[in-house]
């Protein structure tokens, strides 16, 4: 693997919108976007619905929920143990590579709460009542608590999460979301290929560190098979003397390109799938975006960085879409913005009777 040149932020970042289908709206098929971007962070309902439509031309909160409900693709713990839009074909293979880091998570969540905890018995008692069919969580832990009365409930059901390959079914995870999740037993491969998850992170994230990987993968041990695979890449460096990694033949862009104004969803692994941030989130407004207790805002994508955030708020019959641009934008800049969240509105609340939009700046 020879060294190659050092790469500029601007070319990880335009590099990187490209590879999430955010410098040019994209034609791919719903399920094919879902496949680039490995898996969507969905531990609140709306966020892969607005990263879908930020991303694809066209569309519409019903692509994702009739893939759901043809069972194309899951929703289910995964990646640093957080709720994840995936396709079922990733799902049975990425599970299994994750399974070190879920257990590990168990262990730091719950502590001394997991203390005498059998997990093979509750797992069979489990398995025993998702045979009948799918079950919430609640159920499950309400049964696993008659028959284990002197071990923590909610470490017992988040034992259950963590060792059995659970995914949501419908209606989970719709776009107005209110229902409440239950669970059934699904298959995984019994092969784990941590080589084919590092490759699929660089697709969609690289170039990248090893430091990357393991941060969006949540363990470690995913960056140590990343160096091991060194022979298999190419290499670059970023400004800072970093090693990056990535596959050959990839894209690598010249920073020049231009970057349209897009509204990307809380929670969006554009944002959360590095170490280092700043190749779409600028230090100086880190903490405007990241809040505490693992709180990532809706962010503005202005000449391809967070540069602004967004929410949408319903009062009474009007449904209004609040933009904080973290600088006065010039007339043009201003246009784009009102143009992309006038849309953005409409797709949020189409039926609602009053639609507006209010774009403020901190100065």
């Amino acid at each position: 693997m020879n060294v190659k040149r050092t790469l500029t932020l601007r070319q990880l970042n335009r590099t990187l919108l490209s590879r999430q289908l955010l410098l040019q709206s994209s034609n791919l098929k719903t399920i094919e976007a879902v496949e680039q971007l490995v898996a969507l962070q969905a531990q609140v309902a709306s966020p892969p619905y607005f990263g879908l439509r930020s991303r694809i031309d066209g569309f519409q909160p019903t692509d994702l929920m009739s893939l759901r409900d043809s069972r194309n693709v899951v929703r289910a713990p995964l990646l640093r143990s957080t709720l994840h839009w995936v396709t079922a074909s990733d799902f049975a293979w990425i599970r299994p590579v994750i399974q070190p880091a879920l257990e590990r998570a168990w262990q730091g969540f719950f502590g001394a709460r997991k203390s005498g905890i059998e997990i093979a018995p509750v797992c069979d008692l489990a398995r025993f009542a998702l045979a009948s069919g799918p079950i919430s969580l609640n159920q499950l832990s309400d049964s696993l608590v008659t028959e284990f009365p002197h071990w923590n409930k909610e470490a017992m059901e988040y034992g259950v999460r963590t060792h059995l390959p659970l995914v949501q079914v419908p209606p989970a995870g719709s776009w107005k979301g209110g229902t409440a999740a239950r669970y059934e037993l699904v298959q995984v491969d019994a092969e784990v290929d941590a080589k084919r998850l590092v490759k699929r992170y660089l697709a969609s994230f690289g170039p990248a560190t090893a430091r990357d990987v393991a941060t969006w993968a949540g363990f470690a041990a995913i960056g140590k098979t990343l160096d091991a695979m060194r022979a298999e890449l190419v290499e670059f460096e970023d400004q800072f003397g970093r090693k990056l990694y990535d596959l050959p033949k990839m894209d690598i862009l010249e920073g020049a390109e231009a970057a349209p104004v897009r509204f990307v969803a809380e929670y969006d692994n554009l944002v959360l799938a590095h170490a280092d941030r700043t190749r779409v989130l600028p230090d100086a407004h880190r903490k405007r975006v990241t809040l505490t207790a693992g709180r990532v805002l809706a962010t503005v994508l202005i000449d391809g960085f967070a540069r602004g955030v967004w929410k949408v708020e319903k009062q009474k019959k009007v449904a209004q879409l609040r933009v904080d641009l973290f600088a006065k934008p010039n007339k043009k800049l201003l246009r784009e913005v009102n143009r992309e969240a006038e849309r953005l509105i409409e797709f949020a609340e189409p039926h609602f009777p009053n639609r507006e939009f209010d774009v403020r700046w901190i100065v």
